[in-house]
């Protein structure tokens, strides 16, 4: 009976290290995948202002949700440095709504979207022209 149990015992033993290697953690995702999946690094990949592409004038933007309240705007215009803006902002988990006040340009403005699929776009008027800004998650 002893024999019986420590065979059975080696067995599953030898055999686990099969089991353990079909579960690869990256696919079973992360806490914060299942709780927060919106705070991310989202990169600009398209800015107009008008007819004016901004792109042209920056190196980079960013938007990086740092933690549940908490948005960095980071951007480095072309020969100028780095700069960041700090704000704070909510997300509702039900319907995907991202609200912060922002500054651009030196006005400050509540604004909203929808983050849907890892992206989202920023719509707003500025003077008679249309500030439009694409973001997708890095």
């Amino acid at each position: 009976m002893k024999k019986k149990i420590l065979f059975f015992v080696a067995a599953v033993c030898m055999l686990l290290p099969l089991f353990v290697c079909a579960c690869d953690a990256r696919e079973a995702g992360s806490l914060k995948s299942i709780t927060r999946p919106y705070i991310a690094h989202y990169e600009c990949t398209e800015a107009t202002l008008g007819n004016e592409n901004l792109l042209d004038k920056f190196e980079y933007i960013n938007v990086v949700l740092v933690n549940k309240d908490t948005m960095q705007i980071i951007y480095k215009p072309k020969n100028g440095k780095k700069q960041i803006n700090e704000t704070k902002y909510t997300f509702d988990n039900k319907t995907h709504e991202l609200s912060a006040e922002v500054g651009i340009y030196g006005f400050k403005f509540k604004q909203s979207t929808i983050v849907e699929n890892g992206k989202f776009t920023v719509s707003k008027q500025i003077g008679a022209k249309q500030l439009i800004m694409k973001f997708k998650a890095k």
